[in-house]
């Protein structure tokens, strides 16, 4: 699968449209066609974005390999199923999951204790 039938078959799965995909990343519509038939390559920029908007990694886009999803929040602000109350209340919860990964990581205590390995 290419580049392009990547970011289709995404956009697609996500239920976006050309048009909401391209006023996201900056670009028309066109370009957007054009990217999804594979007659133009995005630039870098272009590509960390819309990577971004359709909730993958730029690796994934670029080479196919399977992933988690890197960031979250533009997924669930993408996907068109969900009301604007559900999209709230998963957006808060993730926030929630995140914050409180980074307090579990901040007072945990090291497995490195300091002292020489004998």
């Amino acid at each position: 699968m290419s580049l392009g039938e990547r970011v289709l078959e995404r956009r697609q799965a996500l239920h976006i449209t050309q048009q909401d995909l391209a006023r996201s990343v900056g670009v028309t519509p066109q370009h957007i066609s054009l990217i999804e038939q594979n007659k133009v390559t995005p630039s870098l920029a272009l590509l960390a974005g819309l990577a971004t908007e359709l909730g993958v990694s730029v690796d994934y886009l670029v080479s196919g390999k399977e992933g988690i999803i890197t960031d979250t929040i533009p997924a669930i602000k993408a996907d068109k199923r969900l009301k604007i109350k559900a999209k709230k209340a998963l957006i808060a919860m993730v926030e929630e999951l995140y914050a409180a990964s980074d307090i579990v990581r901040a007072t945990s205590p090291s497995r490195d204790s300091g002292e020489p390995k004998k």
